[in-house]
């Protein structure tokens, strides 16, 4: 009986590390259930470059699952967030890549010790993202030597480096040794050790070894424990895992085979996997125990410098640039008579509670159906309401609705037509004042009600959504980032998933099935008002819903049990990464004081985040939706008012209007 303990690996990847590319059928819940499940006392969540998961993963570390004790998930077990990132030589681009001369997007594993070093991850992984470009069908997304100087070096001891796998720098130096026996390449290895304990200070870079049966592993690892020797730099031993259990690696092996392109799978990935001690300790048959030990009790000094630090901030609207209002009001006294509330955004300490009220004002004054009584009492309504509203939710919407006011107007400017308006805003007279929609709901036969549009007591983020013309999405977001600044405006991120029908096509391309199978086997999965069963509710039925189990999809599974073994595994596994259809975000400090950036296939900025998680940090979105009505009124429009287009279509009105001369 082993009394040696495996700590844990703090070198671990979920589906996140699919947003460019196939790789991971781990998901983030089941990761580190089985991680306890091992006994593990910490767990590593290190997908490739992005820290999309981040605010999940603390979700689930918070999720009760002993109540009669209080038992969270982190108390069984100690979660770290990290990045595995594609360290690269400064200024390496699409251009000058020189795979003779050594470029290469070596892999490099970073751990975030407390909030700084979360600060300084969504540093690095923003440029990283930003310089990002497309190169063998696939975007790179390199992070430079001087990004590490910049941001680590320079604040040292909040990050966490280690030297990651075979595709790692270290790894190939010393693979370059054994290859040509040339000993400058092991005094290069030492000396870029050296060069990275200078970036991130005495104590916080490891040399990382791995189990696996391939020789240039067993050789890395021989030699990691020789650089320690020499210099010593600690080492630990992670699995870097892309799958669960042993038992996954066909699943895995399939998974990735479903995409296009040459993957290294049995050779690169056959140990990639989560294990124990005993299983861990056959691969190391060839280290004497001092070095296991070394390894285990160095991961658990990292576990221990890892503080439990929450990336979740409250709401908070920023205060972006507004329209500037006259605040010299001389009959400011009858407007506060008539709205009364108005008063307490006057005495607020808040500039844009006081802002708003000139807003207010200067928008019944350009307005002549609001200066009458009927739409002072519903203005008055609103303000209430509003200011009620914010007292509940802890948050500024005045700043929110002069954000929203200033953001349509430069809409305008940039070309596109802005729609009337949309949804329950419609029945919010403050929002026709402010000019944020062009109707006013007292003067419509259909009744409108403010409530639909504000519960003043319900605890929820406001969401005026307005329309845009498609054709000039492009223009007005390039003219917004003009305005509020490039690293003040993203759009927003969505992660696809593997959908029913989706995993079976996938999975059939894994097996190398054609494609007219894979299609038919998915086509004999069904739907309810536009939303797919999944494959356990097609096989099993829900009993619940109704619902009966589909023979046909049946009989096909069970003759070929592969298809369904791998499609059940990676239903809902992510398997890439869009742009919501209408979300901005804005923000008036750096992203990288809250979230990460990233890039859109289309190279479009987004959030690391998705919506729900980006409101988990504080930032929230503004919907600006395009639909195809807006784009015939745009066309229109410019058209109409085209003066050469205006002059062909008088003339050949004149020309129709002569008489015929041929006759």
């Amino acid at each position: 009986m082993l009394k040696r303990k495996y700590p844990g690996s703090v070198h671990n990847h979920t589906d996140h590390s699919n947003n460019r590319l196939r790789d991971c059928i781990n998901k983030v819940s089941d990761l580190i259930d089985y991680a306890i499940e091992l006994g593990h006392e910490c767990v590593a969540i290190t997908d490739h470059e992005t820290l999309s998961s981040f605010i999940q993963v603390e979700k689930y570390a918070e999720k009760v699952v002993d109540k009669e004790n209080n038992i969270r998930v982190k108390d069984k077990i100690k979660i770290i967030r990290g990045n595995e990132i594609y360290l690269t030589r400064n200024k390496l681009n699409g251009s000058n890549f020189n795979k003779e001369r050594g470029d290469d997007y070596f892999h490099f594993v970073l751990l975030a010790k407390d909030i700084e070093g979360y600060h300084q991850l969504c540093e690095l992984s923003t440029r990283a993202w930003k310089r990002s470009y497309i190169s063998r069908r696939m975007r790179r997304v390199p992070t430079y030597y001087q990004d590490l100087k910049d941001i680590i070096g320079k604040n040292p001891g909040h990050i966490i480096g280690s030297t990651a796998c075979l595709g790692g720098q270290l790894p190939k130096f010393l693979l370059k040794y054994r290859e040509t026996g040339d000993t400058k390449y092991w005094e290069t290895a030492i000396n870029w050790c050296q060069y990275m304990v200078g970036i991130f200070g005495e104590g916080n870079f490891f040399l990382e070894m791995q189990p696996s049966k391939n020789v240039d592993q067993e050789f890395v690892n021989l030699y990691i424990c020789k650089i320690h020797d020499e210099t010593g730099i600690p080492l630990i031993i992670t699995t870097d895992s892309h799958y669960l259990k042993k038992e996954d690696a066909y699943i895995h092996e399939k998974y990735l085979n479903s995409q296009d392109g040459d993957r290294e799978v049995k050779s690169f990935y056959e140990t990639t996997y989560m294990m124990d001690t005993e299983e861990l300790e056959k691969y190391f048959y060839y280290l004497t125990l001092p070095y296991l030990e070394e390894a285990y009790t160095n991961i658990r000094k990292i576990a221990d410098m890892c503080e439990d630090y929450s990336i979740k901030r409250p709401l908070r609207i920023p205060c972006l640039p507004w329209i500037d209002y006259e605040h010299n009001v001389p009959d400011l006294d009858f407007y506060v008579s008539k709205m009364p509330t108005l008063q307490k955004f006057i005495d607020s300490p808040h500039a844009a509670d006081n802002e708003l009220v000139y807003a207010t004002i200067a928008g019944i004054k350009k307005h002549e159906d609001l200066q009458n009584d009927e739409a002072y009492d519903a203005l008055e309504e609103c303000l209430e309401m509003t200011w009620i509203s914010s007292e509940v939710n802890n948050a500024q919407w005045s700043a929110y609705y002069l954000n929203l006011q200033k953001i349509i107007e430069e809409c305008w400017n940039a070309g596109s037509i802005v729609g009337c308006a949309r949804g329950s805003g419609g029945g919010f007279v403050l929002l026709y004042c402010l000019d944020i929609i062009q109707v006013n709901c007292l003067r419509e036969t259909t009744k409108c009600f403010p409530w639909r549009f504000l519960n003043p007591k319900r605890v929820s983020v406001l969401d005026i959504d307005f329309d845009i013309s498609g054709l000039k999405r492009a223009q007005v977001l390039e003219h917004l980032r003009k305005v509020y600044g490039e690293d003040r405006v993203c759009n927003v991120a969505t992660f696809r998933t593997e959908k029913s029908k989706s995993a079976i096509i996938t999975a059939a391309r894994g097996l190398n099935m054609t494609p007219e199978d894979g299609q038919y086997f998915a086509s004999l999965v069904t739907s309810e008002r536009g939303q797919l069963y999944s494959l356990k509710k097609m096989y099993y039925g829900s009993e619940k819903d109704g619902i009966a189990p589909s023979t046909t999809f049946v009989q096909a599974m069970d003759e070929h049990p592969d298809l369904w073994r791998i499609a059940q595994k990676i239903e809902g596994l992510i398997c890439g990464v869009g742009i919501h259809a209408g979300g901005i975000v804005f923000n008036d400090e750096p992203f990288t004081n809250t979230a990460a950036l990233m890039r859109a296939p289309d190279g479009t900025i987004i959030s690391a985040f998705e919506l729900h998680d980006l409101e988990e940090c504080s930032l929230i979105k503004y919907d600006a939706l395009s639909v195809e009505g807006m784009d015939r009124i745009q066309v229109c429009l410019e058209l109409l008012l085209n003066p050469y287009l205006v002059y062909l279509f008088f003339y050949f009105c004149r020309l129709l209007s002569q008489p015929d001369l041929t006759k």
